[in-house]
């Protein structure tokens, strides 16, 4: 499966390991790093077992290696020592974590005291969220997603969400698939024909795709039922429609153009339903006689209608979309990246 990489923001900084070259006490431990060329780092153990519960259980339980993980003992005594009581008592808790490089630096800089280094990747992003939620680092997920959340351009934007969509699936991780999902909602469709015409079937499998699907349908579903009581409860009260005198109303007092426009929007016809120009576009077909039912003239009532009455309406009908996003709240994670091996001894 290939991806496509949200554009690097170019505040971004690049890993370094000298940002993380720190003055350890003899309460130390080595992290290592797996995969191509292991990288070593001595920190201060304190951060470490503070960080998750999860590296804080194997460090603090009594040695007893897993057999067949590489296991390494750093000796922190004099160097050429041959007293093997001293070498045991001076060797640091060794965790080898199973991530590159890449990812290690900027795990590590989200638990020390050091500026924290977000990736400049979508997939090492998602790579690095990821490892933060296998081993339970609550806080450093936290701190994760607010940094990504203040990233310019967004990460998951309509045109990254398809791709940050599929990662998030690849990676395990449903914060953000469901945010990336809930992105896709403004594509014109989901069909085969769609996606192939937008370059992106190739970005994520068939198991991945049903999911999105299904996702959409379940909103849609929701939507739909959500529009209706909307019409019938709500539309009636706001300005736009309550005492309207306008030229051509339904037999429920709500404008044709309003009530086909809602009609559209809870069947999925509307595109780019959170659109405001698109809205706008629609009422002034109406107002300024460009729609069949106004035989060339506007109408004068509703071309009367101020700014503040149309966005009072937008902003009520933008509460009822966000409702139904809500009611969506669970999207399976089909496949998810196994790294639940964890390499550590102590000496």
């Amino acid at each position: 499966m290939s991806t496509v990489a949200a554009e690097t923001s170019p505040s971004d900084p690049i890993p370094s390991f000298d940002n993380l070259l720190l003055d350890c006490p003899e309460e130390g431990i080595v992290i290592l790093s797996s995969y191509q060329g292991s990288h070593e780092f001595l920190v201060p153990k304190l951060y470490i077992i503070h960080s998750s519960p999860i590296l804080r259980e194997e460090i603090l339980l009594p040695p007893n290696p897993r057999p067949g993980l590489s296991a390494t003992a750093v000796q922190s005594g004099v160097e050429g020592s041959t007293d093997s009581d001293t070498a045991n008592a001076n060797a640091h808790c060794v965790v080898q974590l199973p991530v590159n490089g890449t990812t290690l630096i900027s795990l590590l800089s989200y638990i020390l005291p050091v500026p924290p280094i977000l990736p400049s990747t979508a997939e090492q992003i998602m790579e690095l969220l990821s490892v933060a939620q296998m081993y339970k680092m609550d806080v450093v997920l936290t701190h994760l997603r607010n940094h990504i959340a203040q990233r310019q351009p967004p990460l998951i934007r309509k045109e990254t969400a398809f791709s940050i969509y599929a990662l998030a699936q690849k990676y395990g991780l449903r914060t953000e698939a469901l945010q990336a999902a809930r992105c896709t909602l403004s594509f014109s469709s989901l069909t085969f024909q769609g996606l192939a015409e937008e370059d992106k079937l190739r970005l994520m499998p068939g198991a991945f795709l049903h999911e999105l699907w299904k996702y959409h349908r379940r909103f849609w579903s929701i939507l739909s039922s959500e529009i209706y009581e909307f019409k019938a409860s709500r539309v009636g009260e706001l300005a736009i429609a309550k005492d309207s005198n306008c030229e051509s109303l339904t037999d429920s007092g709500i404008p044709y153009w309003l009530d086909g426009y809602l009609f559209r929007l809870g069947s999925a016809c509307i595109h780019n339903f959170l659109d405001f120009t698109t809205f706008h576009s629609e009422y002034g077909d109406h107002s300024e006689g460009r729609c069949s039912k106004m035989h060339d003239h506007g109408c004068l009532y509703c071309s009367e209608v101020s700014d503040e009455v149309l966005h009072e309406f937008w902003e009520a009908l933008g509460a009822v979309v966000q409702g139904s996003m809500a009611k969506v709240r669970f999207l399976p994670i089909t496949v998810s990246v196994d790294r639940t091996e964890l390499g550590w001894c102590t000496g």
